[in-house]
Protein backbone atom coordinates (compact mmCIF):
# COMPACT_ATOMS: atom_id res chain seq x y z
CA UNK A 1 0.00 0.00 0.00
CA UNK A 2 1.20 3.54 -0.85
CA UNK A 3 1.38 6.27 2.03
CA UNK A 4 -1.81 7.70 0.75
CA UNK A 5 -3.73 4.35 0.53
CA UNK A 6 -2.35 3.60 4.50
CA UNK A 7 -4.32 6.90 5.71
CA UNK A 8 -7.50 6.37 3.73
CA UNK A 9 -7.95 3.07 5.27
CA UNK A 10 -7.10 4.28 8.57
CA UNK A 11 -9.44 7.58 8.36
CA UNK A 12 -12.09 4.99 6.52
CA UNK A 13 -11.79 2.48 10.37
CA UNK A 14 -12.07 6.09 12.53
CA UNK A 15 -15.63 6.60 9.99
CA UNK A 16 -16.36 2.95 11.01
CA UNK A 17 -15.57 3.54 14.51
CA UNK A 18 -13.16 0.52 14.07
CA UNK A 19 -10.52 1.88 16.85
CA UNK A 20 -9.33 -1.63 17.07
CA UNK A 21 -8.41 -1.58 13.17
CA UNK A 22 -7.44 1.69 13.39
CA UNK A 23 -4.81 0.80 16.01
CA UNK A 24 -3.42 -1.53 14.20
CA UNK A 25 -2.30 0.95 11.84
CA UNK A 26 -0.28 2.64 14.23
CA UNK A 27 3.20 1.41 15.10
CA UNK A 28 3.73 0.14 19.12
CA UNK A 29 5.43 3.19 19.67
CA UNK A 30 3.52 5.79 17.52
CA UNK A 31 2.88 9.74 18.28
CA UNK A 32 -0.22 11.71 18.48
CA UNK A 33 0.07 14.85 18.73
CA UNK A 34 -3.18 16.46 18.94
CA UNK A 35 -0.83 19.97 18.70
CA UNK A 36 -2.46 22.31 20.98
CA UNK A 37 -3.39 19.70 23.31
CA UNK A 38 -0.12 17.82 23.49
CA UNK A 39 1.37 14.49 22.25
CA UNK A 40 0.39 10.92 23.23
CA UNK A 41 3.01 8.42 22.86
CA UNK A 42 2.73 5.12 22.37
CA UNK A 43 -0.94 2.70 21.99
CA UNK A 44 -1.50 2.51 25.60
CA UNK A 45 -1.19 6.65 25.88
CA UNK A 46 -3.24 7.08 22.87
CA UNK A 47 -6.35 5.19 24.21
CA UNK A 48 -5.91 6.92 27.74
CA UNK A 49 -6.16 10.10 26.02
CA UNK A 50 -9.50 9.02 23.36
CA UNK A 51 -10.78 7.70 26.85
CA UNK A 52 -10.85 11.02 28.21
CA UNK A 53 -13.07 12.46 25.04
CA UNK A 54 -17.15 12.56 25.29
CA UNK A 55 -18.57 9.14 24.37
CA UNK A 56 -19.15 9.68 20.17
CA UNK A 57 -22.17 7.62 18.84
CA UNK A 58 -20.92 8.49 15.30
CA UNK A 59 -17.44 9.87 13.60
CA UNK A 60 -16.81 11.31 9.87
CA UNK A 61 -13.47 12.60 8.98
CA UNK A 62 -14.47 14.33 5.81
CA UNK A 63 -11.23 14.71 3.71
CA UNK A 64 -10.85 17.70 1.87
CA UNK A 65 -7.86 17.79 0.56
CA UNK A 66 -4.70 15.16 0.54
CA UNK A 67 -1.09 15.46 -0.72
CA UNK A 68 1.62 13.00 -0.26
CA UNK A 69 5.10 13.26 -0.55
CA UNK A 70 7.03 10.03 -0.21
CA UNK A 71 5.91 8.27 3.60
CA UNK A 72 4.37 11.63 4.89
CA UNK A 73 0.71 12.22 3.90
CA UNK A 74 -1.01 15.79 4.49
CA UNK A 75 -5.19 16.44 4.64
CA UNK A 76 -7.37 19.10 5.23
CA UNK A 77 -10.15 17.92 7.18
CA UNK A 78 -13.20 18.31 9.18
CA UNK A 79 -13.76 15.92 11.95
CA UNK A 80 -17.11 15.34 12.73
CA UNK A 81 -18.38 13.04 16.27
CA UNK A 82 -21.83 12.64 17.32
CA UNK A 83 -22.21 13.26 20.99
CA UNK A 84 -25.51 13.72 23.03
CA UNK A 85 -27.57 13.22 19.65
CA UNK A 86 -25.72 16.03 17.95
CA UNK A 87 -22.85 16.71 15.60
CA UNK A 88 -20.05 18.18 16.63
CA UNK A 89 -17.19 19.26 14.19
CA UNK A 90 -13.81 20.98 13.84
CA UNK A 91 -11.43 21.97 10.98
CA UNK A 92 -7.87 20.25 10.83
CA UNK A 93 -4.99 20.12 9.24
CA UNK A 94 -3.39 16.65 10.05
CA UNK A 95 0.12 14.86 8.65
CA UNK A 96 0.81 11.48 8.52
CA UNK A 97 4.46 9.82 8.59
CA UNK A 98 4.49 6.37 7.73
CA UNK A 99 7.48 4.25 8.54
CA UNK A 100 9.09 1.02 6.75
CA UNK A 101 6.57 -1.32 8.37
CA UNK A 102 3.09 0.28 6.27
CA UNK A 103 3.00 1.53 9.90
CA UNK A 104 1.42 5.01 11.30
CA UNK A 105 4.98 6.25 12.94
CA UNK A 106 3.82 9.93 13.62
CA UNK A 107 -0.03 11.49 13.82
CA UNK A 108 -0.20 15.35 14.19
CA UNK A 109 -3.30 17.27 14.07
CA UNK A 110 -3.27 20.74 13.91
CA UNK A 111 -6.68 22.82 15.12
CA UNK A 112 -8.10 25.76 16.80
CA UNK A 113 -8.49 24.35 20.67
CA UNK A 114 -11.02 27.20 21.26
CA UNK A 115 -13.15 26.27 18.09
CA UNK A 116 -12.87 22.66 19.75
CA UNK A 117 -14.03 24.07 23.41
CA UNK A 118 -16.81 25.35 21.33
CA UNK A 119 -18.03 22.35 19.71
CA UNK A 120 -18.31 20.34 22.23
CA UNK A 121 -19.45 22.74 25.34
Amino acid sequence: MTASEIVDEFIACWNRMDVPAAMDMMAEDAVWDNVPLGPAEGKAAMMALMANFPPSQGTEFIVHHSAANGNVVLNERTDRFLVGGRWREIRVMGTFEINAEGKIQHWRDYFDAAQMTAAFA
